[in-house]
């Protein structure tokens, strides 16, 4: 296992939350996760780790806006070319960043975290981002992925020199291969909760069991 520094992460978090979770065969965001929700649970994470939520909807977007409309420490930003790809989301989630940090170069870079996949910790987090700052001192900036055996997970850093590669993409393309494609290094974690999205009803009833029996809740 790597060891590294505990560095607090900073800064914002592209949480995507835009599909129709077809291969589930019911929506994601707001199913059940203990006393939350899968896309809560996501957003309670982030915060925990010091980051602004930049929670991107695409289908059913009023209903998740309306889930998190009480919570002023989130980003709501809506996607209407969801179903082109998660791409279009990482942009828009980019675009609020941007305006918000007063523009492209605003903002060191972001991190971003799939709406389903609520067992990652906020030690990888903090794991990636101890990577990330050590890297930008050494003057390579590059996405940086959590792993775990060498396998890659999340969530990653995507440094704002990257930023425009991202602009420039079509609109079906695949953020992972563009940063694969693009330099990237990674970051030991032991925990596998930073592959374990829910793409199936299996994958979530196992998921939440596991969960529930890590924070002994039933």
């Amino acid at each position: 296992m790597t060891h590294h520094a505990i560095i607090k992460a900073s800064g914002y978090c592209i949480v995507p939350a835009a599909g129709r979770s077809s291969r589930m065969g019911a929506w994601k965001p707001l199913l059940p996760w203990g006393a939350t929700t899968v896309c809560g649970a996501v957003v309670e994470t982030v915060l925990r780790a010091g980051l602004c939520p930049v929670l991107v909807a695409g289908y059913r977007a009023s209903e998740l806006f309306d889930a998190f409309a009480d919570r002023p420490e989130l980003r709501l930003v809506e996607n209407p070319d969801w179903e082109r790809g998660m791409l279009g989301s990482i942009r828009a989630g980019l675009s609020s960043i941007a305006a918000e940090a007063g523009g492209p170069g605003g903002a060191s870079g972001c991190f971003v975290a799939l709406a389903d996949m609520p067992r990652i910790p906020v030690a990888a987090f903090e794991a990636v981002a101890a990577e990330a700052a050590r890297l930008a001192v050494e003057g390579k900036p590059t996405a940086v992925f959590a792993a775990l055996g060498g396998r890659l997970g999340h969530p990653v850093w995507i440094p704002a020199a990257m930023f425009g590669g991202l602009a420039a993409l079509e609109p079906d393309s695949r953020l992972r291969e563009y940063l694969l494609a693009s330099g990237w290094d990674s970051v030991e974690v032991d925990d596998d909760g930073i592959f374990a999205d829910l793409d199936t009803p299996e994958a979530y009833a196992a998921s939440h069991d596991a969960a529930m029996r890590e924070t002994g809740n039933k």
